[in-house]
């Protein structure tokens, strides 16, 4: 006779909880992070992450360097793959550019702050995620967003100025937004 789990057992030959007797645990802990491990590994098998959330939209913003020392093009182009393809999120690429015109805290404040009036509604996930580099601010709490760090930039000191903002800053737009925000920063 199938009982359910068995027959869901059959048809998903994933990891089972099975008999404890089997494996020599040393503590009650190390059962409970066994299971724990079971259990993780089964919903990540059968893709029950990428149900739909409780959100009815998510938007992500990514933010990087144009040029850097970091070359993180391939990253970006795969996280904006699992974004887009795995979850079914919609995604805004930008590339932060010292060399423009616009005074560089400039821009992002316009970028984001622009992102977020358009996204910003209720039942709606923002997720920012900057990659690159970034060091703490003049003031306890800052964090300061950086082009490049390499000691070998020809920059001259101005230039180096203009190639950093202060996110902290920019994090203000986001406070009044109706959706719910997510920043990442790696």
């Amino acid at each position: 006779m199938n009982t359910p789990s068995s027959s869901s057992q059959a048809m998903n030959p994933g990891i089972g909880l099975g008999d404890q007797s089997t494996v020599g645990y040393e503590s009650d802990a190390e059962i409970n992070e066994s299971h724990h491990q079971v259990i993780w590994a089964n919903v990540m098998a059968e893709g029950n992450y990428a149900n739909p959330s409780v959100y009815h939209k998510v938007e992500v913003l990514l933010l990087s360097w144009k040029e850097s020392d970091m070359d993180i093009t391939h990253e970006a182009d795969e996280l904006q793959n699992v974004f887009e393809k795995d979850f079914g999120y919609n995604v805004t690429l930008v590339e932060l550019d010292a060399d423009s015109d616009q005074r560089l805290q400039l821009q992002i404040n316009a970028t984001v702050a622009c992102w977020a009036e358009k996204h910003s509604k209720p039942n709606t996930l923002l997720i920012v995620y900057y990659a690159g580099h970034g060091k703490p601010g003049e003031f306890y709490g800052s964090l300061e967003l950086i082009g490049q760090v390499s000691p070998n930039d020809r920059r001259n000191e101005k230039q180096r100025t203009r190639n950093r903002v202060v996110w902290n800053k920019t994090e203000d737009l986001l406070r009044p937004a109706e959706a719910d925000v997510l920043e990442i920063f790696d």
